[in-house]
């Protein structure tokens, strides 16, 4: 069984660091560069390329972004399982906010810049405190701005592919997350109770009990 982790918008491998998996071997996909225009499907394909070859079967944790992502994986790849962290399962889950992004082209304002000089009037209420706000500023400076707008972009119009019924979709969702509201997400397998955003970083001991749990069932 291989276990592959894809973070979130913005994020790079660091936001699963605090989780414990260390029984299982498991690989991080950070993000590359998208191509002029390119279909969230196709960079999928092309993300997932660069994992390393295996017959094993495969599991995806994807947090935000990375969920979507996972799904678009998975809707060509045989996948064993994907679990869902702090990620929507359907168009009907994503907030109006991202919804309006590109039609009003709302994507050129999303500059690493602005994220982490604006941090300090939205992080709080998202769960960040002067720790993890650091790490964002350090993981959302290291993408390009080219890749924070396509990513805007994309999951502004995102329609949930069609992946397999084989492929079993595991969900763990923050009752407090502000970013893909809770009350928006349909029965999560794991609720964390006033779980933000990024919960995966504050409540991993939680989350990874119940990840354990979910690739060993």
């Amino acid at each position: 069984m291989r276990i592959i982790l894809i973070p979130g918008l913005g994020y790079d491998d660091r936001i699963f660091h605090n989780l414990n998996l260390s029984e299982f071997e498991i690989e991080y996909l950070n993000w590359i560069e998208p191509l002029a225009n390119e279909h969230i499907h196709d960079y999928a394909q092309r993300l997932f390329a660069t994992a390393k070859p295996s017959s094993e079967k495969t599991i995806l944790i994807g947090h935000s972004l990375g969920g979507i992502i996972s799904q678009e994986i998975a809707s060509i790849q045989p996948i064993e399982k994907i679990i869902l962290v702090s990620s929507i399962k359907s168009r009907k889950e994503l907030p109006l906010s991202f919804k309006i992004v590109k039609p009003l082209r709302l994507d050129r304002f999303f500059t690493k810049g602005i994220c982490v000089k604006s941090i300090r009037f939205w992080g709080k209420s998202h769960g960040f405190n002067a720790e993890t706000t650091k790490l964002f500023k350090s993981m959302i400076g290291k993408q390009t701005n080219s890749y924070l707008q396509w990513a805007f972009r994309v999951l502004s119009s995102w329609n949930e592919p069609n992946v397999p019924t084989s492929t079993k979709i595991v969900r763990i969702h923050g009752t407090n997350d502000k970013t893909l509201p809770y009350k928006l997400v349909r029965k999560p397998d794991l609720s964390i109770e006033n779980g933000s955003h990024i919960c995966v970083i504050t409540e991993a001991e939680k989350i990874s009990e119940f990840i354990k749990k979910s690739i060993q069932n």
